[in-house]
């Protein structure tokens, strides 16, 4: 239906990784394995290319100054095991960049993701609306689990083990359904399959209300805005910035009428925004607090920081409180690496994203289309604004598809690139 475009693609890897996508939310453990086959296959099948390409010199450049970091840890054994949440996805970066190359590979990712959406809310339904829970065999065998009324309670988490990386998880089958949907409108193909991805679509917006992530929320926000900018949708964007005018004013501060705009807005939204749905919490939970500590530490070592995973020691050493993470993957990155090691991770991701973003612009200048490409930044992006205010990479399923997104961008708009020289 939409593989059967590909022609010339490898479609050996390609289809791996299909199935990959396909299990790695309920059974990781066999989803990493066929992924490491494939990264295996794609290194030994473009060795040359790859060693030769610009990309792999930053990563190893990158990977030289985090390993340099661990050298200066508070402690090291911690900083050496926080090696494996990075340095082995840029092998897995440099792989698939080399076998996904063109507009047609990149359904291979988006339609496992959106198939896997569907299973993913109704479990999450009937956790956080039905009581449902899953026996310990399943948590033993598989890795997940679901907990009667959500984690935290009342917040729809389903397999995720929290309700924020599960949102992350909806707005990226959220918008590559919705890419689909306009591509397909686009070229006059109607049918059932539209309505499959409009309800698919619906179903993603109702999980992201149950899990109650403000980031989710604001992603998604942003998400619709780049896409209803980019087709010139203007009632959308006026209903959309008129809808978040009214929905800040609810939220924020103390503004005039606001009592009555709050008659408006559904609760749910406003309570959560402002954060009066959770008040007094813990002073050392408060992201501020968090972020103020990460602040500190960089000021006391910001060549090569204290070292991976170190935050979670330090600040429970100083707060008495444990804590994954600083609610920021910016300033935990900094914290623990310093400040030139966060720095060249960012120019190295932010050229590669650059380079999707021109070849986008080319795509659409010349008429050709790019909607596909334009859903895998706006998600990418939407994986940065997560990090703003949380942390994806322990999430070993939302790290791994953020380095699958990353490297699509990466390989089609390079082949982009290389054809317009060649032509």
């Amino acid at each position: 239906m939409f593989l059967q475009f590909d022609r010339t693609a490898p479609d050996f890897s390609l289809k791996l990784l299909f199935i990959s996508l396909l299990i790695l939310p309920f059974q990781t453990f066999f989803g990493i394995l066929l992924l490491f086959f494939i990264i295996c296959k794609a290194w030994q099948n473009n060795y040359s290319s790859i060693v030769h390409d610009k990309l792999t010199y930053y990563f190893m450049g990158l990977t030289g100054l985090i390993i340099i970091s661990c050298f200066f840890a508070y402690n090291v054994a911690e900083a050496w095991l926080g090696i494996i949440h990075l340095i082995p996805f840029f092998f897995m970066f440099l792989a698939l960049k080399s076998i996904i190359t063109n507009y047609s590979h990149l359904y291979y990712i988006i339609l496992p993701i959106i198939f896997n959406s569907i299973i993913i809310n109704f479990l999450g339904i009937g956790e956080v609306k039905l009581g449902w829970q899953t026996p310990l065999f399943i948590y033993k065998t598989l890795g997940w689990q679901l907990i009667a009324y959500g984690t935290p309670e009342g917040r729809m988490s389903s397999v995720f083990p929290h309700a924020n990386p599960l949102s992350l998880y909806l707005v990226t089958a959220l918008f590559f359904g919705l890419a689909l949907l306009v591509e397909r409108w686009k070229n006059n193909q109607y049918g059932k399959i539209n309505i499959i991805l409009f309800l698919t679509i619906i179903l993603n917006i109702i999980g992201l209300i149950l899990t109650s992530s403000r980031n989710g929320w604001i992603i998604t926000l942003c998400g619709f805005l780049v896409f209803a900018f980019y087709f010139r949708w203007y009632f959308l964007l006026i209903l959309l910035t008129v809808s978040s005018a009214l929905i800040s004013w609810a939220s924020f501060g103390n503004l005039p009428l606001q009592s009555l705009v709050r008659k408006i807005i559904p609760s749910f939204l406003w309570a959560r925004l402002s954060d009066e749905m959770y008040p007094d919490r813990p002073l050392s939970t408060l992201r501020s607090t968090q972020w103020d500590f990460c602040l500190d530490l960089i000021n006391n070592r910001p060549f090569f920081g204290w070292g991976l995973r170190n935050f979670s020691i330090l600040y429970e050493e100083k707060t008495a409180t444990y804590l994954g993470h600083p609610h920021n993957f910016f300033l935990m990155m900094s914290a623990e690496t310093g400040l030139i090691t966060t720095i060249v991770m960012i120019v190295i991701i932010g050229k590669i994203l650059w380079e999707g973003i021109v070849s986008l612009i080319k795509s659409k200048s010349e008429k050709k289309e790019g909607i596909l490409l334009l859903s895998y930044i706006v998600i990418f992006c939407g994986y940065g604004i997560f990090n703003l205010f949380d942390v994806s990479l322990f999430d070993l399923r939302l790290n791994i598809l953020a380095w699958v997104i990353l490297a699509s961008i990466s390989g089609v708009s390079n082949n982009e690139k290389n054809y317009s020289i060649s032509k």
